[in-house]
């Protein structure tokens, strides 16, 4: 295949970012070997670069590995400012149709991944054109986010054009990928059942596989104390009130459990005042994703959390438990969630989101086992991430969802690359 044109607004690689964003870099490399080179288009600047790339140009160019990715410059904003993230989405999606026809080439299938769906425009545009698929990849869906966790009413009429806009995307599309295992309840309720999804995870990248090596030879935990850690951001979707509350719980009668709250959020302030009197309860900021698995090593339980709310019925994909798992430690997920990614690994305790006697218990549970009882839990996770979330993993997926595309839509197969011969060298 000539190139895959992969449109999202939030990619990134790890020269600039910490873990956020690189997805589709991994996917690029990974998926080369097929003959598919990836063209991936990404806005010059978001609020999760560490470095922004230099866009001293409208479109620059970077060489990849598998391809290539085409930076948009645009401007920054304040990430809490809501209505400046919103115009980024707009501005992105408007000066896609500005690209130089040059720069993308003749792809034979373009993939729109969100958070933002507004270039799904764009991608419409190329199906029509070009007369070739065009596949959406779904991280969130919208605009139930912002309804169920935002406050925002349906009625609001920027809702309104969200509601729209994902269901005309939605009906263009010819296959979705999704990252949420429940997806398809969603396009049941549209009435869109009937198009074809793909449900690819989030991965752990080849270096995270090299790091966890490293950390598991030279780090072995040094403190006393039971530490019990959440890394991760600090907004309204991760529910860390609960967490605290726990503490408060057990502070007196078991004061060598350490509470760990690795992160910034919006929501941080809130928690740190909450917890101002609290002596087992630490606050750090976020730390590099190179550091975490090394961190993660020296605790002895993970935690995460989710809010109550009717859009988890469909799952959630965030990369915490990935690290968590791969870390080898028993994690604690307090959520609703039907499929969560604890209960589905047997990798530590489930309990009712928001329930802080329950997380207190849990932890007890934890605490109150021996090294090896907690080891053996949280081997279970290593070994459901490493049998299925890897990049070599979901890779093999995004194959089949082009093979099976490209074969319906277009009537052409991929031309597989033969195996190189170790022998001839």
């Amino acid at each position: 295949m000539d190139n895959l044109l992969i449109i999202n607004q939030y990619a990134s690689t790890p020269k600039y970012s910490s873990g956020a964003g690189e997805r589709h870099y991994y996917l690029a490399n990974k998926i080369n070997h097929t003959g598919i080179n990836s063209i991936i288009v990404s806005s010059g600047f978001n609020h999760l670069f560490l470095t922004p790339p230099k866009t001293d140009k409208l479109f620059t160019e970077e060489v990849i590995d598998g391809g290539k990715i085409l930076w948009v410059k645009q401007q920054k904003y304040n990430s809490a400012n809501f209505i400046g993230r919103v115009f980024s989405w707009f501005d992105f999606a408007v000066k896609l149709f500005f690209i130089p026809r040059k720069k993308i080439g003749n792809p034979k299938l373009v993939l729109v991944s969100s958070m933002s769906i507004f270039p799904f425009f764009y991608a419409v545009y190329l199906k029509k054109r070009l007369k070739i698929p065009f596949i959406l990849e779904i991280r969130d869906i919208w605009p139930l986010t912002p309804i169920q966790l935002g406050g925002f009413s349906p009625s609001n009429p920027l809702i309104k054009i969200f509601s729209l806009i994902e269901k005309v995307a939605y009906r263009n599309a010819d296959a979705i990928i999704t990252l949420l295992p429940s997806f398809s309840k969603h396009l049941e309720n549209l009435n869109l059942s009937a198009k074809p999804v793909y449900w690819i995870p989030n991965a752990i990248d080849d270096q995270g596989l090299q790091d966890i090596n490293i950390c598991k030879k030279a780090i072995s935990k040094n403190s006393t104390n039971f530490i019990i850690v959440y890394t991760g951001a600090l907004g309204v979707a991760n529910a860390m009130d609960c967490f605290i509350e726990a503490s408060k719980i057990l502070e007196k009668s078991y004061p060598d459990i350490i509470f760990e709250i690795i992160g910034n959020g919006t929501e941080k302030g809130k928690l740190q005042i909450k917890a101002s009197n609290q002596k087992n309860i630490i606050f750090k900021n976020k730390i590099q994703k190179s550091e975490v698995l090394k961190v993660l090593a020296e605790t002895d339980a993970c935690f995460i959390s989710w809010q109550n709310i009717p859009m988890y019925d469909f799952g959630v994909s965030a990369n915490k438990y990935n690290d968590y798992m791969l870390a080898s430690k028993p994690i604690i997920s307090a959520s609703n969630i039907s499929d969560d990614p604890v209960s589905i690994a047997k990798c530590g305790f489930q309990v009712p989101s928001g329930d802080a006697r329950a997380i207190a218990d849990a932890i007890l549970s934890l605490y109150e086992m021996s090294n090896e009882e907690r080891n053996k839990i949280g081997e279970r996770g290593y070994e459901y991430v490493m049998k299925n979330n890897t990049f070599d993993v979901i890779s093999a997926k995004y194959i089949k969802c082009i093979e099976d595309v490209c074969a319906s839509k277009l009537h052409i197969t991929i031309p597989l690359k033969p195996p190189i011969d170790s022998s001839a060298h």
